[in-house]
């Protein structure tokens, strides 16, 4: 938009110099497409901040990596993970607004040290803003949304834990795991966490495929007895209201088969089961359902793991002042219909087909979860 009116004005000032054309100039299209363009502007800087215009390096700290040891000291370091859609966000959102929880968000704390729990701030990911591994193709959907090869090939939203092995299931022994890297990555993420609280959060659904990469690297060159502890608290969600969820956000960028959906959900969670006996300090899994139906027990619980308030009025004041949005009681309703329906209404033999391939892998990952006509009843 705003190269077609820099264009414009400068066909006009062209067009005017020639005594054979005689023309006003367009001062309320014009004026009008100027507002378009700021209103898009101030609205992605509401949202992203100031980051959004300047490169993110611009704003790295410096430190070290004994100097980050150091910061670090006696403190939380909490990663969150779980597939996409599937409501690491809200949890997010009850962790950022307890009064000793700094969760990386899209913009900066209040340089005043002012309470973040009042700000509004939005949820951010670690991985859209980091340089170290790879995003797979996380947050780049859109751009990529005319490129059949993009499309193709097993990246983005859906279907990233589909690649080789090697480039998802990242472990302790990835090259990557240097103590200038675990530096590097916390002077990206300093200038969005308020590092004077006592747990600070990332999340980033992938998290939960690079859990052991993760452990490892920010606990490279740590000194025994240093106070820091690092845990991984992970979520999950019924597979088929997951799978719709994915379908509805991605209908206006290219289609994923259903059945690729499905694929990524299990294969999230295999590598998951495989790389939970090896995280310290008692990962937790938690599904969303169970958060939703009842979140005063579910937040306490996990303040409770976290080693910070979690008496009933600091519950209860964040779910109902401080973190201001409410937690729907039953988050997959509008799937659960969607998906009911559909089986009323269409040919069987598709979700037989769904039914009979996923509920037995759903099954050996000790999920818990029923998609066969009984989610319906």
């Amino acid at each position: 938009l705003l190269v077609g009116l820099v264009s414009w004005v400068l066909q006009y000032a062209m067009s005017s110099g020639n005594p054979n054309k005689t023309k006003n100039f367009p001062l309320v299209p014009f004026l009008a497409g100027i507002g378009v363009v700021s209103a898009i502007l101030y609205y992605q800087y509401q949202r992203y901040g100031i980051s959004l215009f300047v490169d993110r390096s611009s704003f790295d700290s410096s430190y070290s990596a004994s100097e980050w040891h150091g910061i670090l000291s006696n403190k939380t370091l909490l990663l969150i993970g779980g597939p996409h859609r599937g409501g690491t966000t809200v949890l997010w959102k009850a962790l950022d607004a307890h009064p000793d929880i700094s969760g990386l968000g899209t913009t900066p704390p209040a340089e005043d040290g002012s309470d973040d729990a009042v700000q509004r701030r939005k949820c951010g990911e670690g991985i859209l803003i980091q340089d170290i591994y790879s995003r797979r193709g996380i947050g780049m959907e859109h751009m990529m949304k005319s490129n059949k090869g993009f499309q193709n090939r097993m990246m983005g939203l859906g279907k990233y834990a589909l690649g080789k092995e090697d480039q998802v299931h990242l472990r302790e022994s990835n090259a990557r795991v240097t103590s200038q890297n675990m530096a590097k990555l916390l002077n990206r993420y300093n200038h969005y966490w308020n590092t004077s609280k006592s747990v600070l959060v990332e999340k980033s659904p992938p998290n939960a495929v690079m859990s052991r990469f993760l452990q490892a690297i920010y606990n490279e060159g740590r000194a025994a007895g240093d106070g820091l502890q690092i845990k991984f608290l992970f979520m999950t969600r019924h597979p088929i209201a997951n799978a719709i969820a994915h379908q509805n956000v991605l209908r206006e960028t290219y289609d994923v088969p259903f059945a690729t959906l499905m694929d990524n959900y299990v294969q999230i969670h295999r590598y998951l089961q495989e790389d939970m006996p090896h995280l310290r300090n008692e990962p937790m899994l938690i599904k969303l359902e169970d958060f939703a139906s009842n979140p005063n027990s579910q937040v306490g619980k996990i303040y409770q793991w976290l080693g910070v308030d979690s008496s009933p009025e600091i519950v209860k004041d964040v779910l109902e002042n401080r973190m201001q949005e409410s937690i729907r009681d039953d988050p997959n309703s509008k799937y659960r219909e969607q998906w009911c329906k559909a089986i009323d209404s269409n040919d069987r033999s598709w979700h037989t087909s769904i039914t009979s391939k996923y509920q037995p892998l759903i099954d050996d990952l000790q999920l818990g979860y029923d998609i066969t006509d009984g989610w319906c009843k």
